[in-house]
């Protein structure tokens, strides 16, 4: 790989550095810097989620149903902009609701002023990407076809 030997700060000999694009080499309007070497960046993820505290706004999360006699509602910290968040939809006991903590807003293909997504009891994953500290960007969240229908409701409420 060509930009092993570019790095400008290196935090483990070539393993692993920060490499700044010039407008010329990447044809950017602007230059940019970028982590290079690793493979992937593991983040952390949660299969230990409670409706009695805040999901955090990083890293992936399973959202599982409560019980089969009412739906499970979870909250999910304020954006952080630039950060991802994965989530998954348990597939028993739900529907299961996410909501935004202080109305912050999921911005969809759907529409711009949701605050909570219905994950049926089929289940479904999704990617939320902080816009700003107050918009989330709603990666994978569709309204379906009638030949295929999503597997989640956008709304203001839960």
């Amino acid at each position: 790989m060509a930009y092993f030997n570019k790095y400008v700060t290196s935090l483990y000999g070539r393993r692993f550095g920060l490499q700044r694009l010039t407008t010329a080499i990447s044809g950017l309007t602007k230059a940019a810097e970028f982590l290079v070497g690793p493979e992937a960046v593991r983040t952390g993820t949660s299969t230990g989620e409670s409706t009695a505290a805040n999901v955090t706004s990083y890293g992936g999360s399973l959202l599982p149903g409560t019980s089969a006699a009412s739906s499970a509602v979870y909250t999910i910290d304020p954006p952080i902009p630039g950060v991802r968040k994965s989530v998954l939809g348990g597939t028993a006991n739900g529907p299961v609701y996410l909501k935004t903590a202080n109305s912050e807003t999921i911005q969809t293909t759907v529409g711009s002023s949701f605050t909570t997504v219905k994950i049926s009891s089929v289940g479904g994953g999704f990617e939320l990407v902080g816009i700003t500290t107050g918009i989330w960007l709603g990666l994978g969240l569709t309204s379906g076809t009638s030949s295929n229908a999503s597997g989640f409701g956008l709304t203001t409420s839960t």
